[in-house]
């Protein structure tokens, strides 16, 4: 199985499969469908893009790249019951042994400020009788709230809850000491402000426009602004209706008549710096997007909390382990070609990525996310190339062509 691309693409899951699957299976008490058969079957399903348990039932009976690929036949209720059956938290521990075990690059520019995490949620519409995705009365929907590595751009934390719940509340269990936090205007608190501080971690959030500060001090704005934001401040202030009386520094902005204005308790960072990092905001929006249209995620397999949190695991793995094929092939392939890597060129400055200088606000984000393009954007594509590929030996030629794109 290792010979053939599916192999090479679950290679990094072996480890934790060689290490705990055993001891799943006693403690989940499965004995039909084991928790490695299940897992792959299902990786392998997403790859597909099967979108019901019943359409993977009947492909693993009559595809011929079934066997090729190490996978053998299920009932469809047979795999039903291992949403139920296995707990959600394996699945986890599973994607934090992926993550340990593959070589996702760093984008060096973004190592030069720090460990930098994107925090949003994003709702998947789902049927009304799931009880426990309590969102609106005549709705029902789950919140997958995700922690996503800008420096890497993986998730590493991540959770789906019912619709309703709070983003505040992810965002507080997951701060750790020195990470600086972005996310829009839902999630700034005077409270959740003070605990990132109280926790030595840093934040960079949006505003709203209408809140009422005094200023203490009005800084000289640093970096070179583009000329598609105007009226651009940089000051510290105290917020009148803050408890904690702390001192944040605001910098605000106009974009095509648009204000914004964002705090944040970063004060080394010149003025630009702090302005694209909310801009590489946009990143964890690409990435629900990936996993909702391009992964084809809107299409549950189970509606218990236990499974749906199953899948979105199962998603996430996916979502990385495409990543270091794509990494693996096009830095290979580039080598080989050229006899060098990629990425040693990469610029070590943020002030690299912006060098556009007009008034077209969205050229601008294009020109300083553009670092994202080579090694970390995976297409849609690139996405269903993969699938005609997952029986053929993975050779330079599969390297070659999936580096192409």
């Amino acid at each position: 199985m290792s010979d053939n691309t599916f192999g090479a693409l679950i290679a990094p899951l072996q480890e934790f499969f060689k290490l705990h699957s055993e001891q799943i299976d006693k403690e989940s008490g499965s004995r039909k469908l084991h928790f490695t058969s299940f897992t792959l079957t299902m990786l392998y399903s997403l790859m597909m893009q099967i979108e019901s348990l019943r359409k993977v039932s009947n492909h693993l009976k009559y595809s011929d790249a079934v066997p090729k690929v190490g996978l053998q036949y299920f009932a469809w209720t047979t795999i039903r019951d291992g949403f139920t059956r296995f707990s959600s938290q394996y699945f986890m521990n599973l994607y934090r042994s992926v993550v340990a075990q593959t070589q996702i690059f760093k984008l060096q520019s973004l190592d030069e400020v720090g460990l930098i995490s994107l925090v949003d949620g994003s709702l998947f519409p789902t049927i009304i009788s799931m009880c426990w995705a309590e969102y609106k009365t005549t709705k029902k929907a789950i919140r997958l709230h995700v922690e996503m590595s800008l420096n890497q751009m993986i998730p590493l934390e991540f959770a789906g809850l019912s619709g309703n719940s709070s983003e505040r509340d992810f965002l507080r269990s997951i701060v750790r000491k020195s990470v600086t936090y972005i996310a829009d205007r839902g999630y700034f608190s005077f409270d959740l402000a003070h605990y990132i501080c109280k926790h030595f971690a840093f934040f960079i959030f949006r505003i709203r426009n209408n809140m009422k500060m005094d200023i203490g001090k009005t800084l000289q704005v640093s970096g070179a602004i583009p000329e598609c934001l105007s009226n651009v401040t940089d000051q510290l202030v105290r917020f009148t209706n803050d408890p904690h009386n702390r001192v944040y520094r605001v910098i605000c902005f106009t974009v095509l008549q648009s204000e914004f204005k964002l705090c944040t308790n970063r004060l080394e960072l010149t003025t630009l710096e702090i302005i694209m990092l909310y801009a590489y905001r946009w990143q964890i929006e690409l990435l629900f997007k990936f996993v909702k249209r391009t992964l084809k995620g809107l299409h549950l397999f189970n509606h218990s909390k236990n499974g749906v949190n199953i899948q979105f695991c199962l998603l996430m793995i996916l979502s990385v382990v495409y990543l270091n094929m794509r990494q693996f092939c096009k830095v290979t392939a580039t080598t080989v070609k050229f006899q060098e890597n990629p990425v040693h060129a990469q610029p070590s400055k943020m002030s690299f990525f912006n060098s556009f200088s007009e008034h077209n606000p969205e050229k601008w984000v294009n020109s300083i996310n553009r670092a994202f393009n080579d090694l970390w954007k995976i297409s849609s594509y690139w996405v269903q190339n993969i699938k005609d590929l997952l029986a053929k030996p993975f050779d330079f030629q599969i390297v070659e062509t999936l580096a192409q794109y």
